[in-house]
């Protein structure tokens, strides 16, 4: 048995998640663009981080990389958890 509310509150969860993953996708893109690799080519270059003494938006970079792997996995838990409900 499930709620309307959850329903609701999953949903908008969901719509959470996905403009967060925009935003950051919408980073990740032009730091592509301005540095000429993509984002996974980047990641492979400096490893689990860029050191303190790189550039600034590297760690900026570096940051979305991983925020974006955040809200993906908590979009498709709550994705989840939203087909699970209407089963």
């Amino acid at each position: 048995m499930h709620l309307d509310e959850y329903e609701i509150s999953l949903s908008r969860e969901v719509g959470v998640c996905k403009s967060y993953i925009r935003r950051y996708q919408r980073l990740l893109d032009r730091m592509e663009a301005r540095y000429g690799i993509t984002t996974a080519a980047f990641k492979d270059q400096y490893g689990n981080a860029p050191s303190s003494e790189d550039n600034h938006d590297f760690a900026v970079w570096f940051e979305a990389s991983e925020a974006i792997n955040t809200w993906q996995t908590r979009q498709r838990e709550y994705e989840k958890e939203y087909r699970l409900m209407k089963i």
